[in-house]
């Protein structure tokens, strides 16, 4: 295999890890008197959608199919998480204000999924090295 898709994995793994760690954190400086796992719900599961998708895309060699969707969803997760953490940091800051944790980790971690799209875009693995033929025009 490529070093490139090995990377590429590796960064879904690593942002999967730190939406996992943002979940937590959410969920920890959550108010006593309210639930936590509102606020824990929407990192932990894009930290999951992350997670399956960096590992199917390690699958390219064994089954194409599995392999490119992993790639490509991938690649979507990012900035679909950017955009709901912004979302979700936008509805927070309404009700508990600017400084709260959970704004604070919702910006956070939806920056951190624009560097990750871009990041993963830069190292997608070529064409070529994604077992394509020279006929495909994937």
């Amino acid at each position: 295999m490529n070093w490139r898709l090995y990377l590429f994995s590796l960064i879904g793994i690593v942002f999967a890890v730190a939406l996992l760690g943002a979940g937590l954190v959410a969920f920890r400086f959550t108010d006593p008197q309210k639930s936590g796992v509102s606020n824990a719900l929407l990192p932990l599961l894009l930290s999951g959608a992350m997670a399956t998708c960096s590992v199917m895309s390690l699958w390219i060699r064994r089954d194409r199919m599995i392999g490119m969707i992993g790639i490509h969803a991938g690649l979507a997760v990012p900035l679909i998480s950017a955009i709901a953490l912004f979302i979700r940091g936008y509805d927070l800051q309404a009700t508990e204000g600017l400084a709260s944790p959970q704004v604070v980790i919702c910006g956070i971690a939806g920056v951190l999924g624009v560097f990750v799209f871009t990041a993963m875009l830069r190292t997608r693995p070529p064409k070529e090295e994604r077992g394509a033929t020279p006929g495909d025009d994937v």
